[in-house]
């Protein structure tokens, strides 16, 4: 599948999701990843048919809400990757195939897999989980003020982290300020009709209202 970046990236950051909508914290982490690892591009790989979440937003209105965020934000180092849609939703959509895929188009490059503290928690679950730690980082984003979290779910989480680590895992952790907002939380807002423009862009909301998202 084409691409809209030169072959010559040489550090990629990935950011896969359902995106459902897309918002203010999707972007937080999209570009404070590729500030402080310093990727040359991040690619935002709307999810087809994920195996571990069900969703029930269109793939075309989950795309069309992304490519108005990323217009908005004028950040050339950001990109949509369509693949997994491309592969339609009626199987499900594995990370090891889309990885082998996106090696496969851009060989010899480095990639940096964004993801959430509950992505890594279920990390083994993913299939070839072991494959995917020797050929991605994983960049973690912390969803919440370790001030604030108990210390029996931090545990749980450095241990998570270890264990990755002792089968050849690369963890790096983004230094982020916390962010609550999560795409069920703006679902929410939109169906009592209460306005999230501090959360999401304003084109993203009024795209959504005119088709009717979330209203049900």
């Amino acid at each position: 599948m084409p691409n809209n970046f030169e072959e010559t990236v040489g550090k990629i950051g990935l950011f896969g999701g359902a995106f459902d909508p897309v918002h203010r914290a999707h972007i937080k982490m999209a570009k404070m990843a590729a500030d402080q690892l310093r990727l040359d591009s991040v690619i935002w790989i709307p999810a087809g048919n994920p195996v571990h979440k069900e969703i029930d937003t269109p793939a075309r209105h989950r795309l069309c809400m992304l490519e108005i965020a990323l217009k908005n934000l004028k950040d050339e180092r950001m990109v949509i990757d369509q693949r997994e849609l491309s592969n339609g939703v009626s199987k499900p959509s594995y990370t090891c195939q889309t990885m082998k895929s996106l090696m496969k188009d851009f060989p010899k490059k480095r990639f940096f897999w964004i993801l959430g503290e509950d992505q890594l928690l279920n990390f083994k679950s993913w299939k070839n989980w072991k494959w995917l730690l020797r050929n991605v980082v994983l960049v973690l984003c912390r969803r919440t003020d370790e001030n604030v979290r108990k210390k029996k779910s931090l545990d749980y989480l450095s241990e998570t982290i270890k264990s990755l680590e002792q089968y050849g895992g690369k963890i790096m952790l983004l230094n982020m300020k916390s962010d609550s907002v999560s795409s069920s939380r703006i679902r929410y807002f939109i169906r009592a009709r209460q306005d999230p423009l501090d959360i999401l862009d304003k084109e993203v909301y009024e795209y959504a209202k005119k088709n009717n998202l979330y209203s049900y």
